[in-house]
């Protein structure tokens, strides 16, 4: 049969698929009329609609890390206490504002849905490009996987109270995978549908803290923060429990894959980015505050998949409150399903971007017709994601295992990063750099040693755990398909690719 799909497209479209292939061009400071008419072709067919502006890349910020406000981070109360968790709460922020401010330099620069791909290829070569981007891939990987287990289990926390008596672990299961199911179509839509989408979702999880702050305060003793030995674990726990205080903000830099879609990048990305994160250390502080001073008993709190939901119970038992712990619960869901969303956008944007340029398949670089969306990446890493909420239902450990994996491959491509941006400075210092990161060099430099610290921390204390050898497994995997089969059948065309060949012209 001929293909009719054009007919369903709107009169312009051939004008705005041109339009975004030149810009995409122009994002790698080349002509588009000096391109081969092949590499043109190519640029039309993975181009990305740019309909996101600050409000978006702030959503998306906030959004994408606020689950961590909701779990992950109380497992490092066992470690530490709760001054203990306090004093890595502060070091994680510390290191979480300066790697914005650094990273915005890097992405308005090199506004590429690729991302760390796109700076490590033009600094280092495709062999670091690839490290870089196959890191914040399995960062963005792990943390949707942990998320939609979480999810699950807030579910399971919700519909316990109506109808008590349900097995745990097969209601979480379930539940995981309508997430799964449910965020794969609304990231098939469109860009600005799942923008809007998590914009509200946002506004939601938001609303839910500060009714979790407000349902805490009576429970609040601050004799439970201030005990007898503030530091309850010592300085050892305060440095283990850095791992989990990682986890309220890791993520946000799944903000800076939006550049290739947003509008004036060198604008919008370093306000949204910004105003995130001045709102995410707000809720941070908080959230420990009221956990911490309400519950009865933090060593259990940690244990807890659904913290909040947990101490609110504690602050109000009896069947009696049921009627607004419920309404709770089910506003607490806005928490986990936009960071769940937020990092599915990050997977699906990062997986397009490296299939885009030939370093995994191509067919992960495949869009949707008309709505420019990454289908192939979207479906593809939505079965490998359900894949392992099944495996969750086995491994009670699925969670705590996903977050610091997530947590370990980010500090990874973070100390790469900001190799990468010293590097550029000294061998192109021309290059077009919209936005400076302030405090040049100190600030990258806080950036690496910070992240540096954190990743022995890993190495030291959790060298014998399951986490160090599924990361450890799984860049032996992504690095055997690149060097083996992918290596030699790089996209010259791609937009990261073009970015690196100016750079070598004009060497």
């Amino acid at each position: 049969m001929p293909d009719e799909s054009h007919r369903n497209r709107p009169p312009n479209f051939a004008g705005e698929i041109a339009s975004l292939a030149a810009e995409a061009a122009s994002n790698a400071h080349i002509d588009v009329a000096s391109l081969e008419a092949d590499e043109k072709k190519f640029l039309e067919e993975h181009a990305l609609k740019k309909p996101l502006r600050v409000p978006h890349i702030w959503a998306m910020g906030v959004g994408a890390v606020i689950t961590g406000e909701y779990f992950g981070w109380n497992m490092g109360l066992k470690e530490g206490g709760p001054i203990g968790m306090l004093l890595a709460t502060v070091f994680v922020c510390v290191l979480y504002t300066a790697w914005v401010l650094a990273l915005s330099e890097l992405a308005v620069a090199m506004p590429f849905a690729g991302g760390p791909l796109a700076y490590g290829r033009r600094a280092m070569g495709p062999t670091m490009g690839f490290i870089m981007g196959w890191s914040m891939f399995l960062e963005s990987l792990f943390a949707t996987i942990g998320t939609a287990i979480a999810t699950g289990g807030a579910v399971f926390f919700m519909v316990n109270l109506l109808v008590p008596g349900l097995d745990e672990i097969a209601v979480t299961t379930l539940c995981g995978l309508i997430t799964v199911v449910l965020f794969a179509a609304i990231q098939w839509i469109g860009a600005a549908q799942q923008a809007k989408v998590m914009e509200w979702m946002t506004y939601g999880a938001i609303v839910g803290l500060i009714w979790f702050w407000l349902a805490a305060a009576p429970g609040v003793d601050l004799s439970r923060i201030f005990t007898s030995s503030a530091l309850i674990g010592g300085w050892s726990g305060f440095i283990k429990a850095i791992p989990f205080a990682i986890w309220w903000l890791v993520i946000i830099e799944s903000v800076a894959l939006a550049a290739e879609e947003a509008h004036e990048p060198h604008l919008t990305i370093p306000r949204g980015m910004m105003l995130a994160q001045s709102t995410l250390i707000v809720l941070v502080l908080l959230t420990w505050f009221f956990v911490s001073a309400s519950t009865t008993n933090y060593r259990i709190t940690a244990e807890k998949p659904y913290p909040l939901q947990f101490v609110y119970q504690e602050v109000w038992p009896g069947n009696e409150h049921r009627w607004h712990l419920v309404p709770f619960a089910f506003v607490a869901l806005f928490g986990m399903v936009s960071s769940y969303n937020g990092m599915l956008y990050a997977t699906s944007r990062q997986s397009f971007s490296l299939g885009r340029a030939g370093y995994l398949p191509l067919s992960l670089g495949t869009l949707h017709a008309q709505r420019r969306t990454p289908v192939a990446s979207i479906a593809f890493w939505s079965l490998v994601i359900a894949g392992f909420v099944v495996w969750g239902y086995w491994n009670q450990n699925a969670v705590m295992v996903a977050v610091l994996s997530c947590n370990l491959t980010a500090l990874i491509w973070y100390v790469l990063a900001m190799v990468c941006l010293l590097l550029l400075r000294v061998k192109e210092p021309d290059m077009q750099r919209p936005y400076k990161v302030p405090l040049y060099p100190y600030l990258p430099l806080l950036v690496m040693a910070m992240s540096v610290f954190a990743a022995v921390v890993y190495a030291w204390f959790y060298r014998e755990g399951f986490v160090l050898w599924i990361t450890i497994g799984m860049y032996a995997i992504g690095l055997t398909y690149y060097l083996g089969y992918a290596r030699t059948r790089l996209v010259r065309a791609a937009p990261e690719e073009l970015a690196a060949r100016v750079a070598v012209e004009n060497e």
